[in-house]
């Protein structure tokens, strides 16, 4: 069973990892200061804005979830799988 929940928190993870990866993609890495992961009831990670988050402890800021490396702009594995963790 153990394991099932760790296979469980690793495929939420990336689901949120890619979502953002979407996000910086499709934005040319620009992050606007109002958007964020929500993550609903049904555990599915969307791109929203702060405003429109029904609950607001399930947003989480896209400047919190990326690192910079020199030029390159990506999501943070690591504090995605911090999130992860919240739900598993």
């Amino acid at each position: 069973m153990e394991n099932d929940k760790i296979q469980d928190l690793r495929a939420f993870a990336q689901k949120v990892y890619d979502v953002v990866e979407q996000y910086l993609e499709a934005n040319d890495c620009t992050i606007y200061a109002s958007d964020g992961v929500y993550v609903g009831a049904d555990l599915e990670p969307i791109i929203l804005n702060e405003s429109d988050a029904e609950d607001p402890d399930r947003f989480y800021p896209l400047c919190s979830l990326i690192r910079e490396d020199g030029d390159i702009v990506e999501a943070d594995m690591a504090l995605v799988e911090e999130i992860a963790g919240e739900y598993f």
